[in-house]
């Protein structure tokens, strides 16, 4: 177990992300969530939820991206197929991953009977155009990519266990009749639970970054055709470069004199606060020492987070190969009348690239569980891009979680 020694109090607050149901202002005398307040996603072939949350519920969902800036062309070359189109129908589904276990006398797998399912949203979009068409695609019937044909593009977030959708708050859950130009990626992975298979199943490339909006045939000001004519132009170019992959940068970026951070109006009401989490990773993710990181950082704090490897927690987190998402790291936060009332973390296996990769994305990870959202430079590990920096808690956020939570 990960724990500090014994101290007075300790007082973590909420996550980040919006996309809820309702909104509450924080109450600092607010009761306890209950415990047996983690929503979960709502799985194809059981009934169809009611609106059933609880007054001032909302659920909030983190994505970190792969892709956090670029070029046009830099977008079209991680993109094996770029498209107009127009979405047609959406549906609710999710990928089911399995708990995996740090112990060779633990189960993992289906073996260990512990799963957990990440909601996601597949909208079935009809092409107009066509920009680019890499490799051997196929559409969502199997048969060729073509003007006219369909393909399933799939979205993180869905329909929750308690009726409340989820969605990240840069990347809306797509609605029918949408038009956008697509830049896609194959997803791969593991499947989702009601498909058939992974023919013709695509994610965006850059998550909100690949996914430009067309109103009155217009994008950003632009008309769609010019924009589709330098994606075509840049195509024949350049062959297809493969889904995007984090980059070595040349340079770190340029840390800055900050210290400030925002907060985001929820925090586990608890008084004390002994904050759990249950850890279903293998070994190729250091959970407990992310949690250890956060708790010892040389500025007193009051924090304390425990490790458990089996049971329910006040933090779940899992791991998968959940494909090329265009994400890493998922992080949905639940909160009731201002209070955290669970928070559930995905890591994202398809990126991961060694230890120095993993230590920092855990730790970042949990710093989204403990209230800290993305800075825009490496002076703290909540850097937007946290591999290109070193991976280790700054000055910067030993100060931001002391003052979180005071000791």
């Amino acid at each position: 177990m990960t724990k500090k020694p014994t101290r007075s109090w300790a007082v973590p607050l909420a996550l980040l992300g919006v996309v809820g149901c309702t909104n509450a202002e924080v109450d600092d005398s607010s009761e306890s969530a209950p415990k047996d307040a983690h929503v979960t996603a709502w799985v194809p072939g059981t009934p169809m939820p009611t609106h059933a949350h609880a007054e001032g519920t909302e659920h909030s969902l983190e994505i970190d991206w792969i892709r956090q800036g670029g070029s046009l062309e830099d977008l079209t070359d991680h993109s094996a197929l770029v498209i107009r189109g127009q979405v047609e129908s959406t549906r609710f589904d999710v990928i089911r991953t399995y708990a995996q276990s740090k112990s060779e006398t633990q189960p993992s797998g289906e073996e260990s009977g512990i799963s957990s399912d990440l909601p996601v949203t597949i909208a079935t979009v009809r092409i107009g155009d066509i920009a680019r068409s890499s490799m051997a695609l196929e559409s969502a019937s199997g048969g060729t990519i073509a003007q006219g044909t369909t393909v399933d593009v799939m979205f993180p977030g869905g329909l929750l266990s308690d009726g409340c959708t989820l969605a990240p708050k840069d990347n809306p859950l797509p609605k029918v009749g949408e038009q956008a130009v697509l830049f896609l990626t194959p997803q791969g992975g593991t499947e989702p639970m009601a498909a058939r298979s992974m023919t013709g199943v695509y994610s965006v490339t850059g998550g909100p970054m690949g996914r430009v909006q067309v109103q009155d045939d217009l994008v950003q000001g632009e008309p769609v055709d010019a924009l589709l004519d330098r994606v075509e132009a840049r195509a024949r170019a350049v062959q297809y470069m493969g889904p995007d992959t984090r980059k070595v940068p040349a340079q770190e970026p340029t840390a800055q004199n900050w210290c400030g951070v925002r907060l985001f109006g929820y925090k586990w009401c608890r008084r004390p606060a002994n904050i759990t989490y249950t850890d279903y990773t293998s070994t190729r993710w250091p959970v407990g020492d992310a949690l250890n990181a956060w708790m010892y950082t040389g500025v007193s704090n009051s924090l304390y987070l425990y490790w458990r490897s089996s049971g329910t927690s006040d933090v779940m987190v899992y791991e998968g190969y959940y494909g090329y998402t265009g994400w890493y790291g998922y992080t949905w936060n639940s909160a009731s009348g201002g209070c955290m009332s669970g928070s559930t973390v995905k890591l994202n296996n398809t990126y991961h690239t060694g230890s120095h990769y993993a230590k920092t994305v855990a730790i970042h990870e949990i710093g989204h569980t403990i209230g800290i959202e993305h800075h825009t430079n490496c002076n703290s590990i909540m850097y937007t891009d946290p591999t290109q920096c070193a991976a280790s808690i700054t000055s910067c956020d030993a100060q931001v979680a002391s003052q979180l939570y005071p000791y």
